[in-house]
């Protein structure tokens, strides 16, 4: 197991991995200090952090300075039926995501057109490129409870 993502109350859940926990979603306890980013911003963030990341690596190779990078994200959602009959819900999935990288460097073309290359490289943006496969299962009710 890679994640763990846990229940903990009302629409808040946590994940841990390696010893970090992050939190998403609002509970119904009254404690809006345990309350975090919903679920698709997380995602969205994370996609961010992936790019980031990658440029990062791409400025240090190419001694451009990044010390005040940042990545803005805004997500379109699309709204479609949900399969069967014409009249049943919709349902939203985010269709489209823009990643605006900010530099306060002032960059020739070739450095914009490598740190483009390097953003596009990204594993979770490589990964969902072409649809990514998710498959979900249950649990033997008999296996222990994590």
């Amino acid at each position: 197991m890679e994640v763990l993502a846990k229940y903990e109350n009302g629409f808040r859940f946590s994940a841990v991995c390696r010893g970090y926990t992050v939190t998403t979603g609002r509970g119904d306890d009254g404690n809006d200090e345990r309350d975090g980013m919903w679920p698709a911003q997380l995602f969205e963030a994370s996609i961010g952090m992936c790019i980031g990341g990658y440029v990062a690596k791409f400025c240090r190779e190419q001694g451009i300075p990044y010390d005040d990078m940042t990545v803005e994200l805004n997500r379109h959602i699309k709204t479609v039926p949900s399969g069967a009959a014409a009249s049943e819900t919709k349902v939203s999935r985010t269709a489209r995501i823009d990643a605006k990288i900010r530099l306060g460097a002032k960059l020739s073309r070739e450095q914009q057109q490598g740190i483009l290359e390097a953003a596009d490289s990204c594993h979770i943006t490589k990964s969902i490129e072409d649809g990514m496969q998710i498959v979900c299962s249950l649990a033997d009710a008999k296996a222990d409870n994590v």
